[in-house]
């Protein structure tokens, strides 16, 4: 049996496979490949997920068939020119399959010689049979914004993800108990928790430039939920724990609003980062309607400062907030909205997503 594969399609392919950090393969350093007719499908799991892709293939003589193909071969496969073809051959030797990989890069042919396992060894894919949801691709693109925003404490295991729930026509929802995301994305399925891991390889942009379709099982006991998009399936292990109410922190009455210039905020999000050592915090003033006056406060006594044009209306608050969160918060929308200096701030992004972050305990001067 012979396969040529574009090498172009083979290089996509382990840049999604390898999108997951796979600890305790079945079988480590190989990936399952299955022969069709057109295709090969390439897959990798653990105990927690499922990820395969398909790359169109000419198969010659055609022969369904399923092996292991080490990491190795794919990865040397990759090196040849984008535009050109790799080709494996297999030969069956006693127990298994020889692999001969040849492939082009820059005028200079190289082969190789590998053996596969047999794919008895493998775990088989999970089974995910319930109802289908088409969500568009902009729901992946609202992951991404969220996906930083959650905990990676192990302390509280179902903060260590984002939550899918179909509340308000579907929303995302990421916390690591301090701060606070809420997007709106269009989902209508059972709510689930996707582990951060799982989360980093659907904004991957294989999912995040394309509709997708989620299954999700009828059976409340299967731990799986189960992502489709073009040639590419995921299946991921929920979080399976109660994701705490996210609606009771969310402020919905303020006594001010800040609109930072588009312009400059920016350079006040680099600025909030430069100085975010040591969970510094960053006291706001008010002196004129038309500015806002940001002081660092950390442990060296250090004092620095910053101004940037605003909007402001109302009386806002004495208030600080740690310098990194806020950096967070302000990448979400301009608009921030303020109580007092004990309860969160909020910020208001586009297409409303909103972002919450409760202020830092630190002394600040009237």
């Amino acid at each position: 049996m012979n396969l040529t594969i574009l090498v172009a399609d083979l290089l996509a392919a382990h840049k999604l496979l390898t999108r997951y950090n796979f600890p305790t393969w079945p079988q480590p350093n190989y990936y399952l490949a299955t022969v069709g007719e057109t295709e090969l499908t390439l897959a990798v799991t653990d105990r927690e997920v499922w990820l395969e892709t398909r790359v169109p293939a000419v198969i010659a003589p055609s022969a369904p068939d399923r092996f292991l193909i080490p990491v190795e071969a794919l990865k040397a496969a990759t090196l040849g020119d984008k535009k050109s073809h790799a080709h494996f051959a297999f030969n069956k030797i006693p127990e298994r399959l020889e692999l001969t990989l040849n492939v082009s890069c820059r005028g200079i042919n190289s082969r190789s010689v590998l053996k596969t396992e047999n794919a008895s060894v493998y775990s088989q894919r999970p089974t995910v049979q319930g109802q289908n949801i088409v969500v568009p691709k902009e729901t992946f693109t609202a992951l991404g914004i969220v996906a930083g925003w959650a905990s990676i404490n192990g302390s509280r295991h179902e903060l260590n993800g984002v939550l899918f729930s179909p509340d308000d026509g579907g929303t995302l929802v990421a916390t690591d108990g301090r701060q606070l995301v809420v997007a709106p994305a269009r989902f209508s399925g059972q709510s689930f928790i996707l582990p951060n891991s799982a989360v980093r390889v659907l904004c991957h942009p294989d999912f995040a430039t394309r509709d997708a379709v989620i299954q999700q099982p009828n059976d409340e006991a299967n731990p799986h939920v189960e992502f489709r998009s073009g040639p590419h399936t995921f299946i991921a292990r929920k979080i399976e724990h109660k994701y705490p109410n996210y609606r009771t922190v969310v402020p919905t009455e303020f006594l001010a609003e800040a609109t930072i210039s588009e312009t400059h905020r920016a350079a006040l999000v680099a600025w909030l980062l430069s100085v975010a050592e040591n969970r510094a915090s960053v006291r706001l003033g008010w002196e004129t309607p038309s500015q806002l006056t940001l002081t660092l406060q950390n442990s060296f006594a250090r004092e620095e400062t910053t101004q940037v044009p605003a909007t402001v209306t109302g009386a806002p608050p004495v208030v600080a907030f740690e310098a990194r969160p806020l950096a967070s918060l302000l990448k979400i929308g301009p608009v921030l909205r303020l109580s007092d200096g004990e309860s969160p701030g909020l910020a208001v992004g586009s297409g409303g997503i909103v972002g919450v972050l409760m202020p830092a305990r630190v002394e600040v001067a009237d």
